[in-house]
């Protein structure tokens, strides 16, 4: 079954997830972005986009295999066991060798959500996925399309060009009813709409380029917009929340390139690669590894990026150090999945069919 499964998703995963353990250089690292400045300020916020639109990215592989398939319990609980697993794992590890670990009760207990906000929010994506489905199906291409120009509308445009304190609509995030999980969900069917309804702009590569280069094309430009209205004199302070908002998830920006990168490799020639298609399975065990809650800051303690002083060192540093980190993190889920996969796999079946029987 794996051998069949089309390889450029699987190097797009793989792709993603390093992304993101890259932008964790940044945001996790001793260097503060704003206290840079120059070219290296603009490499700290490239490297930190990443993780963003690797996130986005992720998400969207997800859901081009979800849509359209039957809803089984044992692909969620598969994943709340590995969330469970390395959680306790790492704790144990980090208790037994004298570590003092900053912890709620009920985070040993209940890993899931409060631990993992991408994993928490990935999972509930999951457990929707049977009402998204529903929506996609039921729904005429008019009616979804109408659909998810209303919702970017609201969780995509007015977050990104909306800036506090200078262009300000009285609507705060909560009010829109943005969160990371109706991101996920706008991202689904966003996804949804393309594998039901292809177009040229959707299925051809070249349009995908476009898409793609467009989003960075969008994000250098309102960059040094922002460098420009800061040397006419306006507070610089009261663009930081505009520049965070143009590297978050939903910023228009990082989903038209997550998108158009998506569409880029899903327009590939498909390929087949038993090495790829093994090393993809573990990406989502390298998040949970190398950004547990109690791992994360020994782990970039220990980096300590403030020693990469000029740009070129900090971004060839970031880049080779995020590969070892993402790497390492590979093999220790190999080595889970040789010992605990047949057995988290007998686990997550036997509970999910009990649980598809119950709510059949």
């Amino acid at each position: 079954m794996e051998l069949k499964r089309n390889s450029n998703f699987e190097i797009l995963r793989i792709i993603s997830m390093y992304l993101i353990v890259v932008s964790h250089f940044v945001v996790h690292g001793m260097t503060p972005v704003n206290s840079t400045s120059g070219i290296k300020h603009a490499v700290m916020l490239a490297l930190q986009s990443g993780g963003k639109i690797g996130v986005d990215v992720f998400v969207m592989i997800g859901a081009y295999f979800l849509i359209g398939k039957d809803f089984k319990f044992r692909r969620p609980i598969k994943l709340i066991l590995i969330v469970a697993l390395y959680f306790w794992v790492i704790f144990g590890i980090l208790t037994i060798t004298g570590h003092h670990l900053d912890y709620q009760w009920y985070e040993l207990i209940f890993p899931v959500p409060g631990t993992y906000w991408f994993a928490g929010s990935y999972i509930v994506l999951q457990f929707a996925s049977p009402v998204l489905n529903l929506i996609i199906e039921n729904l005429s291409r008019k009616k979804l399309l109408k659909l998810l120009i209303f919702l970017t509308l609201i969780w995509t445009l007015i977050p990104t060009f909306v800036i506090p304190n200078v262009v300000d609509l009285w609507l705060s995030h909560s009010e829109l009813g943005n969160s990371t999980v109706a991101l996920f969900c706008y991202l689904y069917l966003l996804i949804g709409y393309v594998k039901k309804y292809p177009n040229q702009w959707t299925d051809q590569l070249k349009y995908s380029a476009l898409i793609f280069m467009g989003g960075v094309g969008g994000m250098v430009v309102t960059f040094l917009a922002t460098k420009g209205i800061k040397m006419l004199g306006m507070n610089g302070e009261s663009l930081a929340p505009y520049v965070d908002h143009l590297l978050d998830a939903n910023s228009t920006f990082v989903i038209l390139i997550s998108f158009g990168l998506f569409l880029i490799f899903k327009n590939l020639k498909p390929s087949v690669s038993r090495a790829i298609n093994t090393i993809s399975t573990s990406t989502f065990a390298v998040y949970l590894i190398h950004d547990n809650k109690f791992l994360s800051g020994m782990l970039w303690h220990k980096v300590d990026n403030t020693q990469f002083q000029s740009s070129l060192s900090f971004l060839i540093h970031g880049l080779w150090i995020s590969l070892l980190i993402f790497s390492s993190c590979i093999l220790i889920d190999l080595l889970r999945r040789v010992i605990l996969e047949k057995y988290t796999n007998q686990l997550s079946i036997r509970l999910g069919n009990k649980l598809d029987k119950y709510f059949d």
